[in-house]
């Protein structure tokens, strides 16, 4: 029974130890996200009011805007939760402040965030020790540096606690030294002046935080660790712009450069910033690239003798609101505030760019006429001559009784059939039958009996044209030869140029050698109008440029082309002058 007894209690011991092990972690956090510890820590000296911040940085979390949360406090020692019925703590939103601050309360702490669906945790640490440092010096302090030779500022670190209680005053101290304002440091509020900084004002400043919380009058400080930088930097100088008046078009994109220089050794704590003057108020022009008038990010570089500062003004587009605007660049520093201005206009019209387009759509439009001109010449030509006949003479009173004289030569064996055909049957049926055109044609025109060389040259002295069809056979054969060369007034015609001879070509003449000479000095002359080939003028279409025609069918081309070469039948009267 004993021994039954004595096993129960040590079951019963053996529980109670394993519930107040498992009650040091933090309640309800074991389902939480766990950041681990935070490497910074809270130093503090008992006594003090000490506070710890949650390490937590919500806002990568979640929107502590719209979403509701708490935030809990436990102790690692002891795995309980803090809460304000402890004697000298206060919970203030994410904070814990330990007024009296004491060795025993240092330690590891953790900061519990819950919302309705997610809970984070992370710890951070408190350190409390004795300051045992002749000079005043905190067990931790943070670093600051100054520039030698010039005035500078050091910050107080606990002013971002100065919103959180009531009455703040702050103290400076240089070692253990209370600051009064004289000619060297200036205390103002939680800054520090020090004018003319010299390499002796390095050392410990202290600044001490005095306030009333709940009620009681506390007191907390901190540290720094002043360093003196004796490196001088000068006055930033504007190298641009220059106070510019600028022209610039509407709608067009304009971007300018503010450009500084700081000369000089050190760390340049200059800011350039693009403002503008908008009735009477100065607004400092935005900072988002997608705006459509903005600031481009500042562009630090660094030279030889000091650093070069750029920052660019972008107008995307140009508007009627722009104009006339002081736009100023001016560059925050310690030394000074220099500024520079340019003032937008709008552009005056180019003349020389005017001039050009006018030039060149005269030249453009001269040049398409000329290849208008010279691709439709012929069908341009025989539109005028249509549409303004009164601009041409009647060819009723020049004496003549035939428009052309048609030859080809006749031989034996059927050789010239082909141009015998075209000659007494097409030819006539288009310029006479289509065109009212009046035509000689041996054979059909002359009179029975009449010597052939009689009539040829009475035909030739009535006719104003000259049309002479021959083919590969019938011109290059030694009869047809013999048979120009009888035809007297033909044979003076071709030689001595005496009128409008039209060189009808109806087959491809590969021997041009062969055909007789004063015809070869003519069609090397003039040309010659070829019923046989159909050309196609848009060749770049199709790879092709001409297409050989088998049978006599010549194309509509060749027809305007032999109208275009027969007289003008126009109707404007010759007038004739006596004397």
């Amino acid at each position: 029974m004993g021994r039954s007894f004595l096993i129960f209690l040590v079951a019963v011991l053996w529980a109670v130890e394993c519930a107040v092990i498992s009650t040091k972690e933090p309640l309800g956090s074991g389902s939480c996200r766990d950041f681990g510890q935070e490497f910074e820590r809270t130093f503090s000296i008992p006594g003090e009011v000490a506070i710890l911040e949650c390490p937590l940085q919500m806002h990568y979390l979640f929107n502590p805007a719209d979403t509701a949360y708490s935030v809990t406090w436990y102790d690692e020692r002891t795995g309980s939760e803090i809460t304000e019925l402890e004697q000298s703590v206060m919970l203030k939103k994410t904070q814990v402040w330990f007024f009296n601050v004491t060795m025993q309360q240092q330690g590891k702490y953790t900061c519990v965030v819950r919302t309705v669906n997610e809970c984070y945790k992370q710890a951070t640490g408190l350190v409390v020790s004795k300051m045992t440092s002749e000079n005043c010096e905190r067990p931790q302090r943070g670093v600051q540096r100054i520039r030698a030779h010039v005035n500078d500022l050091l910050a107080c670190p606990l002013r971002r606690y100065l919103k959180s209680v009531d009455s703040p005053s702050i103290q400076w101290y240089k070692n253990c030294k209370l600051l009064q304002e004289n000619e060297k440091f200036a205390p103002h509020k939680d800054m520090l002046n020090i004018r003319k900084v010299h390499l002796d004002d390095a050392g410990f400043y202290t600044c001490k935080m005095t306030f009333r919380l709940a009620g009681v009058i506390r007191e907390m400080a901190e540290t720094i660790a002043c360093v003196v930088n004796d490196e001088y930097l000068m006055k930033p100088r504007v190298i641009e712009p220059v106070n510019e008046i600028i022209k610039v078009e509407r709608g067009s994109s304009f971007r300018k450069d503010c450009i500084f220089e700081v000369q000089g050794k050190g760390i340049p704590m200059v800011d350039v910033i693009w403002k503008v003057l908008l009735e009477s108020e100065e607004e400092l022009i935005s900072r988002n690239t997608s705006h459509r008038v903005h600031q481009e990010p500042m562009n630090e570089r660094q030279m030889e003798d000091g650093y070069r500062i750029v920052r660019t003004l972008s107008l995307s587009a140009v508007s009627e609101e722009d104009f006339y605007l002081n736009f100023t660049c001016m560059a925050s520093s310690s030394r000074g505030h220099p500024s520079a201005q340019i003032t937008l206009v709008p552009a005056d019209p180019n003349i020389f760019l005017l001039l050009g387009l006018l030039l060149g759509s005269v030249a453009l439009l001269f040049v398409t006429g000329v290849l208008l001109c010279t691709i439709f010449k012929v069908e341009l030509a025989l539109w005028v001559r249509t549409v303004f006949q009164f601009l041409y003479k009647t060819t009723d009173c020049d004496g003549k009784q035939y428009d052309a004289y048609i030859a080809y030569p006749r031989v034996l064996e059927g050789s010239s059939e082909k141009a015998e055909i075209f000659a007494m049957s097409t030819l006539p049926q288009v310029l006479e039958g289509q065109y009212g055109y009046k035509l000689f044609i041996l054979g059909r025109d002359g009179l029975p009996g009449e010597a052939v060389v009689d009539v040829v040259q009475d035909a030739l002295s009535c006719c104003r044209r000259l049309l002479l069809l021959y083919t590969a056979s019938s011109l290059c054969s030694p009869e047809a030869q013999e048979w120009a060369e009888q035809q007297t007034g033909l044979y003076r015609a071709l030689v001595e140029n005496s009128m409008r001879i039209v060189l009808l070509e109806l087959e491809e003449i590969r021997q041009p050698l062969r055909l007789p000479h004063s015809v070869r000095l003519l069609k090397d002359k003039q040309g010659a109008l070829q019923a046989w080939k159909r050309r196609k003028r848009w060749a770049f279409w199709d790879g092709k440029s001409e297409e050989r025609v088998t049978s006599l069918e010549p194309s509509a081309h060749f027809w305007r082309e032999v109208r275009y070469h027969m007289p003008v039948r126009g109707k404007a009267k010759q007038r004739n002058f006596s004397f």
